[in-house]
């Protein structure tokens, strides 16, 4: 695939909530190309389809929950980056790279899937 220098990371966001999930792209799509889905099912596919360096996901989604959705990523391609974001503490978090806790820190989560989008790509 080579060094795509200079292209933006690419971060699919999944999350069920539509207003949660439009302000929270608003806001991503300041520092890196973003795509949407509404549940793990729609955002697997996505992954599949666009191969997103980072995926953010919500832990509760209709159908696959994130956590599972988390697993088919790496399964797929170890380097992508998860970063799963639950109003719970006691997620099983095997297979994310990092765990945030509702409410956001959006700041926290641009530097977060930055430095994984970094990684996912070298």
């Amino acid at each position: 695939m080579g060094e795509r220098i200079g292209e933006r990371i690419k971060v699919l966001l999944v999350e069920d909530d539509g207003d949660s999930r439009e302000l929270l792209a608003e806001l991503l799509e300041l520092d890196f190309d973003v795509i949407t889905a509404a549940d793990g099912v729609a955002g697997l596919r996505a992954f599949v389809d666009d191969h997103p360096d980072v995926v953010v996901t919500d832990e509760s989604l209709p159908g696959m929950c994130g956590t599972a959705l988390a697993q088919e990523v790496k399964s797929r391609q170890p380097k992508a980056g998860v970063v799963l974001v639950s109003g719970y503490s006691n997620v099983d978090s095997g297979y994310c790279d990092v765990v945030l806790r509702k409410p956001i820190d959006v700041e926290r989560l641009s530097a977060v899937v930055g430095s994984l989008g970094e990684a996912a790509r070298h």
